[in-house]
């Protein structure tokens, strides 16, 4: 990880987005919500992608290995309060973040029933990225067992 966690939270966020092509079970997962939902599938991934990252951002002082801090992205998601994700977040932000944190803040405010239904969408397939990706890294990092 680098010694910035804004810049090492974006390349994770970035990384994590490309799991379903490694992973054939959040491959299979993801592509049946997308279906389900009947939504368009690159928005909503950048979107889940932005949601990530906040997760991330929020849990900044994690910043270490992918597994113990994806976890804890996670958790923050889990809580399903976004009032104190993105009062989490760094005051200062490079604009393109700061940009996505933004939209993402509006959608969160449910204004409408049909956003509200959307927000908890990323809010889950966010989860099932954050997850995945801390179990793939714990799998990878536990020792064989039954030797």
């Amino acid at each position: 990880m680098t010694a910035d966690p804004i810049t090492a939270a974006v390349r994770l966020a970035a990384e994590l987005m490309l799991l379903p092509q490694t992973d054939p079970v959040l491959a299979r997962r993801i592509g049946g919500r997308l279906d389900g939902w009947d939504v368009d599938g690159d928005a909503f991934l950048a979107q889940t992608e932005g949601v990530v990252l906040v997760a991330l951002l929020a849990t900044r002082n994690e910043a270490g290995p992918p597994g113990p801090w994806c976890a804890a992205a996670a958790a923050a998601l889990r809580q399903r309060d976004d009032l104190p994700l993105f009062a989490a977040l760094p005051s200062s932000l490079p604009d393109p973040v700061s940009t996505r944190r933004v939209q993402l803040r509006l959608l969160a405010c449910c204004l409408t029933p049909r956003s509200g239904h959307r927000w908890i969408r990323l809010y889950d397939t966010a989860c099932e990225f954050l997850e995945r990706a801390a179990l793939l890294t714990e799998d990878a990092e536990s020792p064989l067992r039954g030797e």
